[in-house]
């Protein structure tokens, strides 16, 4: 029964990541298209990403006292309305930049719901022993969909435009939310109904400064979300301007992360040697950061390919040991909570994405990649040098 679940919820992984993707990349060509600057272009991707820092710990908290799956079942039904909305607008030629905003709002605030949930409800169903197994093939659909959303997203978006894209988000999340119906893993709620919802949260914060390794693998997560993610914004603006690429272009360009971090998920969920998980994280996300230097300086499509492609390389081991080290050094009471935090401090990327969109407007998009990448690895140093447990 549990492979049955396992493969539903990896399945609306699938879809939903997908969706994701696609919609970051149109709407970045789109937005740079209307206003020609870089700082909008960040704006979209703020509001996308805002919500896992005002909702993280609370959805956390909120999954271990309701069935997760009723609120996976919610989640992917409101992504499909979302979505019908926005067609329905471009269709009327009623869409305009401020609505995009807060579809892309909306659709951040119920990806924090779905990352929170999906991703414990995994771990609720994998077998003993076989959670870094799950858990990496799991990194390797994320892995997969940050491949395949912007490849489609690029062609979508240069054949069908806007209503293309929103069209077959509706249809996709549909899809996921037929998935999560389907699903029969229902773990019991973790707070009993006594606990008060503010009760509930800080004792997961608590928990956290009682695991250094957990502090260590949280602090490192939002050095890379708020100096090296946010670096998506970007490539839209440097495939038009720097690299004279047409949308379809811009979307090879964006896959080529997913594509090294799909062949390093696939690696480790084939793989039955034994892991630090730990040190994989760390130097997986140090890999990133320093290839964000190369893609900064690049003058040429080719190299700039590569060096996404070999930045995906340590995006996926990063993704995978991220999760992985939290669930593995976590009580299972506790896994809700501390992966609730673990979503909000990936929500420090909208300060880094309005960070590097103003640096962009200022000194132009290779400077301000330059820049967040360097200040990436300077901080990464400091944390491993404040936590050594991270290469232990």
């Amino acid at each position: 029964m549990w492979q049955s679940d396992f493969r539903k919820l990896w399945g609306v992984g699938i879809v939903t990541g997908s969706m994701r993707w696609l919609e970051v990349l149109a709407i970045g060509i789109y937005t740079f298209e209307i206003s020609g600057s870089a700082f909008t272009v960040a704006l979209m991707l703020f509001a996308r990403t805002l919500p896992g820092v005002v909702f993280g710990a609370i959805m956390g908290t909120l999954a271990s006292r309701y069935r997760r799956r009723h609120l996976l079942i919610l989640g992917m039904t409101l992504a499909t309305v979302n979505a019908l909305v926005m067609l329905i607008l471009a269709q009327t030629n009623l869409l305009s930049l401020g609505a995009i905003a807060i579809a892309a709002a909306i659709s951040g605030s119920i990806w924090t719901l779905e990352h929170t949930v999906r991703k414990t409800l995994l771990g609720d169903v994998a077998k003993s022993g076989q959670l870094r197994q799950a858990m990496s093939l799991d990194q390797l659909t994320v892995n997969g969909t940050r491949l395949v959303g912007p490849l489609v997203g690029g062609v979508v978006y240069a054949t069908l435009g806007l209503i293309g894209i929103y069209a077959l988000s509706a249809t996709g999340y549909a899809i996921a939310a037929v998935l999560a119906c389907r699903t029969t893993a229902n773990p019991p709620k973790v707070t009993g109904k006594g606990e008060s919802f503010t009760t509930s949260l800080t004792q997961g914060l608590r928990y956290i400064r009682t695991r250094r390794v957990l502090r260590g693998v949280l602090l490192f997560t939002i050095i890379a979300n708020f100096f090296g993610f946010s670096y998506v914004t970007m490539v839209p603006v440097i495939g038009r301007e720097l690299l004279a690429l047409d949308p379809i272009g811009i979307g090879i360009l964006q896959s080529m992360e997913g594509a090294g971090a799909v062949l390093v998920a696939l690696l480790l969920a084939r793989s039955s040697r034994t892991f630090r998980f730990a040190r994989s994280f760390t130097f997986g996300g140090l890999t990133f950061l320093a290839l964000l230097l190369i893609f900064a300086l690049s003058p040429w499509f080719w190299l700039s390919c590569f060096a996404l492609f070999v930045a995906g390389l340590g995006i996926g081991c990063f993704g995978t040991m991220q999760s992985t080290t939290i669930l593995n050094d976590s009580d299972p009471l506790q896994r809700m909570r501390v992966m609730g935090v673990l979503v909000m401090c990936i929500g420090a990327a909208p300060a880094g994405v309005l960070t590097i969109g103003a640096l962009a407007d200022w000194k132009g998009p290779e400077v301000a990649l330059l820049i967040m990448a360097s200040g990436g690895l300077i901080a990464s140093v400091f944390c491993v040098l404040r936590y050594p447990e991270l290469l232990r």
